[in-house]
């Protein structure tokens, strides 16, 4: 019976302790981000999260153009405009493919509220007749959330220069 006890707290204890200690990494949950590459795949990702999270994206064009940027609060993403419908993005990337993705290469920075994150990664890609190699970095900054990591911020930088 004593054994029988014993087995039973030890166990209680061990679920306990991978509760109270999830198994991600940060660099788990922006590889997961980066991987997903369809709707399903992103929606999935969405556990991963911070309720308040921010995504900030910058295109540097080069060539004398200024950088665009924009930010949206993650939680809106549903009830951003439908892109679907809007063709501006569609009609500007006219005559664009990317041609090869690198794997990303990761680097990470540990700070009092959380880890920061790195991914680089190079595409190759075709415009109309002209080839080149964009570089992409996401940084994200990764905190602790109700005893689980959640992404909190999220900067993309595509750089065309």
């Amino acid at each position: 019976m004593k054994r029988i006890l014993a087995t039973l707290i030890g166990t209680i204890l061990a679920t306990g302790l991978v509760l109270a200690n999830p198994s991600d990494e940060p660099k788990d949950l922006t590889a997961r981000y980066l991987n997903a590459t369809d709707e399903a795949a992103i929606a999935a990702t969405w556990k991963d999260w911070h309720p308040k999270a921010v995504h900030t994206v910058t295109i540097k064009f080069g060539l004398g153009q200024p950088d665009e940027t924009f930010s949206y609060p993650v939680a809106d993403w549903e009830t951003l405009p439908d892109w679907h419908q809007d063709t501006t993005l569609a009609d500007a990337m006219q005559g664009y493919r990317e041609t090869r993705r690198g794997a990303p290469t990761f680097s990470s920075e540990f700070t009092d509220g959380g880890t920061r994150v790195t991914a680089k990664t190079r595409v190759d890609y075709i415009w109309d007749d002209t080839t080149g190699t964009m570089n992409q970095t996401d940084r994200f900054f990764i905190a602790p959330q109700a005893g689980q990591l959640a992404i909190r911020a999220l900067d993309t930088t595509f750089d065309y220069r």
